[in-house]
């Protein structure tokens, strides 16, 4: 059987489709709720004091990413014992360390928040602050167990305690915030985290029986071989650091809270449609890490199926976002705001291109070459920075979201780039010859939603107008969508998977 078609790879990558969905509904109902209840410059404050306390996960030393290639390879080799020590080696490390660090960098946390926030938001953001830095640690430790589950290719469990997590936190917020606003939707990110890192162990002791009760076992040797591939996802993690969280402070310091609130609005609505697409994506990892031990002459051959299935979904469905804009605005926030508008188009043209880097960004960390992700992580990082002291003051909240877009779309040209050079694949099929036409006529169809909004100065204060737009465009694109030899591909690989789960 293809991998490609392999009912546990599709299985995996469908379940994290679903659980994108979920999570992103999840998102656009707590994010209009905060708004209205709380307002714009409350959620921009949430959103900074999130980004202060990413500086603790470097106590991750990089090795939640390892677990997932080492727990693949032994669980390929049928040696759990092995698997069980990389997972009890990676949480027991990451929990101690992080626990340490959380008690050395917690007075500089105030720092950072006082160069980003008002002085007068400083007590509440004070009081917040232990609750998101427990969530925080929660999150870590639990995101190894999830990363087993993962190596595992068990994805779909992953997925499945994700969409329990994200529905309950809702709940809890619409329970809490009217009462104790931020710091009930803080208490409650914190009630997620415990849920999940409970869950996670015990679905995990399923998959691999010889797991204890708990994580008892350090082994010297294994911490060695996963920091060993882990410094890469180190250096990742560090670079990863100076851009979302530093384009957050800089946000907030150049254009206010409410635009740090509007470009968290748009960015996460951004990536949450993406991850539609990226979510399936990380199947991938753990897929070409077992070809990668057993037929590495088709690790290239997956990623080129791979890469013009996703050209022919992303291309069409990151014009729908850009298109939908304006509706969206309407119906999340209220009225249409523009610098959500603008936030949210130069996040789709950024993150639409970085997702076009995604299976050769997956494919080297199935197959343990993380070179150039790490290069590219770091030119990402130092752009960021520069261009955003540069353009922040010059363009305010503008310039911050332009600069890092531009890091964004360069460190994701590198990965590309290298991974063609080394397995010497024409740079023509980055635009493969099937999707001209596709990409001819969804590009028309941007230049006229465009060109009617400049000459109508269409601003719409109601959904029905943008309903109008969204609809056409999904009629014209659907029709050649549905003449591409593509949709007939991707259905018979529903088929395929679908026999293979009845001969299951």
């Amino acid at each position: 059987m293809s991998v490609i078609n392999n009912p546990r790879l599709v299985g995996n990558a469908t379940v994290s489709v679903v659980q994108t969905v979920i999570s992103g509904l999840v998102l656009f109902f707590l994010y209009r709720y905060l708004i209205a209840h709380l307002g714009a410059e409350q959620l921009g404050l949430w959103s900074i004091i999130l980004a202060s306390t990413s500086v603790a996960k470097l106590s991750d030393m990089g090795l939640t990413g390892s677990v997932v290639k080492f727990v693949a390879r032994y669980h390929a080799l049928k040696d759990e014992e092995q698997a069980s020590a990389v997972v009890q080696t990676a949480a027991i490390s990451i929990a101690l360390v992080m626990a340490v660090l959380v008690l050395v960098v917690y007075p500089l946390l105030g720092v950072i928040l006082k160069l980003a926030i008002p002085v007068s938001s400083m007590p509440q953001a004070m009081s917040i602050l232990p609750w998101a830095v427990f969530s925080l640690w929660l999150g870590c430790v639990g995101g190894v167990f999830q990363s087993g589950l993962d190596g595992c290719q068990r994805m779909d469990i992953r997925n499945i305690l994700m969409i329990i997590g994200n529905v309950l936190f809702l709940g809890a917020a619409y329970l809490l915030v009217p009462h104790y606003g931020l710091m009930g939707l803080a208490v409650g990110q914190a009630a997620q985290g415990l849920l999940l890192i409970v869950s996670s162990w015990v679905a995990l002791r399923h998959q691999l029986n010889t797991l204890p009760w708990l994580p008892i076992y350090w082994s010297k040797a294994k911490f060695k071989e996963m920091f060993g591939y882990a410094v890469n996802f180190q250096i990742n993690s560090i670079a990863v650091l100076f851009f979302v969280p530093i384009t957050k402070l800089l946000m907030s310091r150049y254009g206010g809270l409410s635009s740090a609130a509007f470009y968290e609005m748009a960015s996460q609505l951004v990536l949450k449609l993406r991850g539609l697409l990226i979510s399936a994506n990380e199947a991938l990892v753990p897929a070409v890490a077992v070809l990668h031990e057993t037929s590495p002459d088709k690790v290239c051959e997956l990623y080129l199926k791979v890469y013009r299935i996703l050209f022919f979904l992303a291309v069409p469905f990151y014009a729908a976002i850009l298109i939908s804009l304006p509706m969206i605005s309407v119906l999340w926030i209220g009225h249409s705001e523009v610098q959500f508008l603008l936030f949210g188009a130069l996040l789709v043209v950024g993150w639409g291109l970085n997702n076009l880097a995604g299976p050769a960004y997956f494919l080297n960390l199935g197959t343990g070459d993380l070179k150039w992700n790490s290069i590219s992580h770091v030119v990402m990082a130092v752009l960021n920075v520069l261009l955003g002291l540069v353009l922040g003051p010059m363009l305010g909240a503008l310039g911050v979201a332009i600069s890092a877009m531009i890091a964004l779309v360069v460190s994701s040209g590198l990965v590309i780039y290298a991974l063609h050079k080394h397995y010497k694949i024409s740079f023509r099929t980055l635009v493969p010859t099937d999707h001209y036409l596709l990409l001819f006529v969804v590009l028309c169809c941007i230049a006229i939603s465009i060109g009617i909004n400049a000459i109508t100065q269409l601003s719409p204060t109601a959904v029905y107008p943008g309903t109008i737009k969204l609809g056409a465009y999904l009629t014209i694109v659907g029709v050649v969508m549905w003449f591409h030899p593509y949709r007939g591909m991707l259905i018979e690989r529903i088929k395929a998977r679908r026999k293979g789960n009845d001969g299951q």
